[in-house]
């Protein structure tokens, strides 16, 4: 698809959505508006607690830039007492957010595929999917063991990374201030870009590339190493880590040969879909419950 169909029909998702919530802002207590299909699955258990038995309706946007503009549409078209039935939310990315309004939540690391990989959303689940029990010392024992290896092995992934994700930062960045259309879907599987940590290989990967230096890239990697976990793009993690999970999780259920456990557990866990079968273990940063108890204060 060119760029100009692709315009025109980002134009008419977005006024469809606008339609849609102008014909049923009536009958409807709360509107949520997603970029994507999978932010329903993590965001829905943060908020059902605090919407209760209200009615919902819910709209995939398609994009991050589609929320923002819907959200400007009803802003600008539709009374101000019906702003606080809205909430809108959008992940950080590699963007300037300054500008965004405080009625749409913006993640606090680069997006929400981050907090499934931090150390205490690890712990949570292994002790969920896994069953482990305090007073047990083998349970204690295995979830040490499985406990540093999925951990060992995402930081790991984020040496195998780093270079290459600092480098799709700075086009990100850079294309911001670009008459050039920068394509970057190669830079986005973590198999294409693994332990590579030469420019001129990973540019090659870019149509449009732009012109980045090894100093721009180097001050960048410094930046992502202040907190790589939450400056990582999380799909890298999800792609590299879902095995991992997989590996532990079948690992398990073996009656022999085990690499993790002293002990043959029985475990449930789909993960062909990594962010529902492990959403309820994710964080949930504390912005984002400020965020849905303001928005619902009325």
């Amino acid at each position: 698809m060119d760029l100009l169909n692709f315009m025109e029909n980002e134009s008419d998702c977005i006024e469809s959505i606008f339609q849609s919530y102008i014909t049923s802002k009536s009958k409807k207590d709360i509107f949520l508006f997603f970029e994507g299909k999978d932010d329903f699955k993590y965001y829905i258990s943060r908020i059902s607690s605090y919407i209760l038995d209200k009615e919902y309706s819910v709209f995939h946007c398609n994009c991050k830039n589609n929320v923002i503009v819907v959200h400007n549409m009803i802003s600008n078209q539709t009374a101000i007492e019906d702003l606080k039935k809205n909430m809108y939310f959008i992940d950080r990315d590699y963007d300037n957010n300054d500008n965004i309004p405080d009625s749409i939540y913006v993640t606090s690391s680069y997006s929400i595929e981050n907090n499934y990989f931090t150390n205490s959303a690890i712990k949570r689940i292994l002790i969920g999917i896994i069953g482990i029990s305090e007073e047990n010392e083998d349970d204690n024992l295995d979830f040490k063991v499985v406990y540093n290896h999925i951990t060992s092995r995402r930081d790991k992934i984020i040496e195998e990374i780093i270079y290459a994700n600092a480098l799709y930062s700075l086009q990100i960045k850079k294309s911001k201030h670009s008459v050039e259309h920068t394509q970057m879907s190669n830079l986005k599987e973590y198999s294409n870009i693994k332990n590579i940590c030469q420019i001129q290989v990973l540019e090659k990967l870019v149509k449009n590339s732009l012109e980045i230096n090894e100093s721009e890239i180097n001050k960048e990697i410094e930046n992502l190493r202040l907190n790589p976990v939450s400056k990582i793009r999380g799909k890298y993690f999800t792609q590299a880590l879902t095995p991992v999970f997989r590996d532990v999780f079948q690992d398990a259920g073996k009656k022999y040969n085990r690499k993790y456990f002293s002990k043959k557990r029985k475990i449930h866990a789909n993960l062909s879909d990594i962010i529902s079968e492990l959403s309820s273990y994710a964080d949930t940063p504390p912005e984002l419950i400020s965020y849905i108890r303001e928005r619902l204060s009325v």
